[in-house]
């Protein structure tokens, strides 16, 4: 099926559970001090991860899991002991005990476990990044501005105290006009084992798995276990390199210099490192043009982890630099940390600076948030901006030309 009748189809879709969401009775309203009670939709290794780490704050009680995978039922209690486990997703936000959802299935169906959760009620803590596709992108934008919930998105940078005090610095004037910010992402695997490529369980058979709601309306076809296991390889599910790992960096550098959407994007790459049948690419370079003459460049590869993960904002007055796991070429040491150095010939008297303000707890964040109804560290808004950001660089790849907001609009226009 081609992509603008898959989207079509979902979008209409999408619309019409958002629109059933007034059918819904708001939330219970929380004291300061009371117990939180959470549902997860998708316990995967990245869901497991969450309930760990919401399961581990004070007065949180996870009460049902959902996921499409029997396997992950009894991963799951090994967790949360007895915890209650479902398939269908609808059954979990049928339950009048749960007060907030972290939703962390795979990419395709964020938007759908997104807007379903909102219209069952209930806070929403949603994993990077935001949606899919950009139709998606602008349902549930609008469909959180309807709500009263609290959305939260997995940005966990967001929470970062190196944001802090790019912002502060940023705000102080110490870094003057930016006209270009540097990003990178690496990583590396040994020869003949892919980025992101897992084995598939012998139970995983399609006695054991939901695959018609892990399809989410796509074209109808036998189970295929390989795919549904390594679905971040595949265009139909994922969005690859670009939206599990870029979208992280760009919704940091959109927050600490606070940008707009960009107005265009360019992308190149391929499949370069491991010619194993996956669809996405694994060597990128990705170019963001964004008003007032700035560009932001992000580039990343699975073939060479020296450089770890990074990002430098350069302006006329000095450079903050944000690095996390980068490989000093001298001493061979890794270090991470946020720093400011002066440009001296704007800022002769100017010293460099480290940033010291300690890290969040971006899930803490997010249960505080359900308590007080404050606004998360992460809402919303830049979950869509940097999903957007995210979409118009992939649309750059597929469609090999220079990807503008109006692509954007129109893409948004026919879902």
């Amino acid at each position: 099926m081609a992509d603008s009748a898959m989207d079509r189809r979902k979008f209409l879709g999408l619309a019409a559970s958002s629109a059933a969401w007034l059918a819904y009775p708001p939330a219970r309203v929380l004291g300061a001090n009371d117990r939180v009670r959470i549902g997860l939709i998708g316990a995967g290794a990245r869901g497991q991860e969450l309930l760990k780490q919401v399961v581990a704050l004070p007065k949180v009680e996870c009460v049902a899991v959902a996921d499409v995978y029997t396997r992950r039922d009894d991963e799951a209690r090994q967790i949360v002991p007895g915890v209650s486990a479902v398939r269908d997703h609808r059954r979990l936000l049928d339950r009048k005990d749960i007060d907030a959802v972290l939703v962390a299935s795979p990419l395709h169906i964020h938007a759908r476990h997104f807007l379903d959760t909102l219209a069952a009620g209930k806070d929403l803590y949603c994993e990077k990044t935001m949606t899919w596709s950009i139709a998606e992108a602008e349902e549930c934008l609008a469909a959180a501005k309807r709500s009263s919930q609290i959305v939260t998105i997995g940005l966990q940078h967001q929470s970062s105290g190196a944001l802090a005090d790019a912002k502060q610095w940023i705000k102080d004037g110490t870094i003057g006009k930016v006209t270009q910010v540097e990003a990178w992402m690496s990583r590396n695997t040994p020869h003949g084992q892919g980025q992101w490529v897992r084995s598939v369980p012998p139970d995983c058979t399609a006695a054991n798995v939901s695959w018609d709601l892990f399809l989410n309306g796509r074209s109808a076809r036998p189970f295929d276990p390989y795919a549904f296991i390594n679905w971040r390889l595949f265009w139909e599910f994922s969005g690859g390199n670009v939206t599990e790992n870029m979208v992280h960096q760009i919704a940091w550098i959109m927050r600490a210099l606070d940008l707009p959407l960009p107005t265009a994007a360019y992308m190149s790459g391929g499949v370069f490192s491991e010619k194993d049948g996956r669809e996405v690419p694994d060597t990128i370079a990705v170019t963001f043009d964004f008003p007032n003459d700035l560009v932001v460049t992000w580039h990343s590869t699975f073939s060479n982890k020296h450089y770890g993960i990074g990002e430098r904002l350069l302006g006329s007055d000095g450079t903050i630099e944000h690095l996390m796991g980068t490989t000093d070429m001298v001493t061979g040491k890794a270090e991470s940390g946020i720093y400011y150095y002066p440009e001296q010939v704007n800022r002769p008297d100017g010293a460099m600076l480290k940033g010291e303000t300690p890290d969040r707890n971006h899930m803490a964040n997010f249960i505080d948030c359900v308590r007080t109804r404050k606004q998360p560290n992460a809402p919303v808004e830049i979950g869509y901006r940097s999903a957007i950001a995210a979409h118009l660089a992939n649309m750059a790849y597929r469609q090999k030309q220079r990807a503008t907001q109006e692509m954007v609009k129109a893409a948004a226009a026919h879902g």
